[in-house]
């Protein structure tokens, strides 16, 4: 499967890891991407998605993004930047999950199904 298909996970996972530490080098990305999100990446790739949130205007991202030199790793300029204002905390997917659970005996299989994909994906992609 192309590398780019994955782009949008990427971009998920380098804004996630970019908010959870206040430095993050493209080895760790890459480690972390290939750990959770299951595919080969390079820190090439790693280095030309992060130009992309940086600069790509079909993307619309423009995510402040810096390299500092003397830590050979990256960060976010705007501390608070998130990537995408819709995206739920640890708490919330948890409830999410709660919810699903307890209403496993009211609703069809077929919708417990759906909902339980709906949260996992959800999990995926929650940047």
């Amino acid at each position: 499967m192309p590398q780019n298909k994955f782009a949008l996970a990427r971009y998920c996972m380098i804004d996630s890891l970019l908010n959870k530490h206040e430095y993050v080098k493209t080895i760790y990305i890459v480690e972390i991407c290939r750990r959770k999100l299951k595919c080969g990446v390079t820190q090439r790739t790693i280095q030309k998605d992060i130009d992309a949130m940086k600069n790509d205007p079909f993307l619309g991202y423009f995510a402040p993004i810096e390299y500092c030199s003397r830590r050979k790793a990256y960060y976010y300029k705007e501390a608070d930047f998130r990537l995408s204002p819709h995206s739920f905390s640890n708490k919330e997917i948890y409830l999410m999950q709660n919810l699903l659970i307890l209403m496993q005996n009211f609703i069809l299989d077929d919708d417990y199904e759906s909902l339980k994909n709906i949260v996992a994906k959800i999990k995926m992609f929650n940047c």
